[in-house]
């Protein structure tokens, strides 16, 4: 929990900077917005060699959203909702947030890359026994880095982003090592 409000507190920072730069932005054409939608996907990698030991898999959507402040920095942010590939009782849902650096935001081709934290709840609902409804939630939060590549037009964007979050919450929950925890998708933006 200390590495993601360190990770918010040096996001703070870059969006102050960020806002102080208003004659760069009012020089490239000023800010332009990208909202969208895409798929998600979480990946949480267990190669330990412990008994039921698994990757835990979750795919859904996202509702995307992008601040781009100048060509070159943006601010990104991202709902989504996924469920999990081998067992539809675990669902999760949550947001991220980047300050991504990339070649050009506005329009063409575009790399980019940059740093952010998540948050997120996992659900379980295990139905009803005996009366009793078996449910349960956890919520998980940290920093991750993310890097991209994308393509905009006048009035359309799609992006493809991959996150490599922290795993340090997820390993105090199961009390397992996690190799590496990996987020992303396909989105299709509109741009104003």
């Amino acid at each position: 929990m200390k590495k993601a409000v360190r990770a918010v507190a040096g996001l703070a920072v870059a969006v102050c900077m960020m806002m102080t730069a208003g004659s760069a932005m009012a020089e490239e054409g000023g800010t332009k917005f990208k909202l969208g939608v895409g798929t998600y996907g979480l990946i949480i990698a267990d190669d330990s060699s412990s008994v039921n030991s698994h990757d835990e898999e979750f795919y859904g959507g996202a509702i995307v959203g992008t601040a781009c402040f100048t060509k070159h920095v943006a601010l990104r942010g991202a709902f989504y909702a996924a469920e999990n590939d081998d067992d539809s009782r675990w669902d999760i849902s949550g947001g991220d947030l980047q300050i991504l650096l990339g070649t050009n935001f506005y329009k063409g081709f575009n790399v980019f890359g940059g740093i952010g934290v998540f948050t997120e709840t996992w659900e379980y609902d295990g139905g009803t026994i005996g009366g009793v409804s078996i449910k349960a939630d956890k919520d998980f939060s940290g920093a991750q880095a993310s890097f991209g590549i994308g393509y905009s037009w006048n009035k359309v964007a799609l992006d493809y982003v991959v996150n490599v979050r922290d795993t340090s919450d997820y390993e105090d929950f199961t009390t397992v090592d996690h190799d590496f925890a990996v987020s992303g998708g396909i989105n299709l933006s509109y741009i104003f």
